[in-house]
């Protein structure tokens, strides 16, 4: 077994307090960090609400260009069907 000196002990203590101190004060620090990152994402779902909520309202008018669009189709498809003849 081997012995160590007053002098090594009190260091290895002081390294040991050093180490906690440091431990301790990431504690607080990994706090912050998981606040910021719930505070960012709270921010990243609220955007896709609003998404959401504007891809809702901008439905009825979508469909509504389609259904000309579709329209327009068939008009230029029955005119060729009428050419033909």
């Amino acid at each position: 077994m081997e012995t160590k000196s007053r002098y090594e002990v009190i260091a290895d203590l002081e390294k040991q307090k050093r180490q906690l101190i440091q431990d301790k004060a990431s504690l607080r620090d990994g706090l912050i960090m998981r606040e910021r990152q719930i505070k960012e994402l709270k921010r990243q779902l609220e955007d896709a609400q609003e998404a959401l909520t504007q891809y809702k309202e901008s439905i009825k008018d979508k469909k509504e260009t389609a259904d000309l669009l579709i329209k327009s189709v068939e008009d230029a498809l029955k005119r060729f069907e009428i050419q033909k003849k």
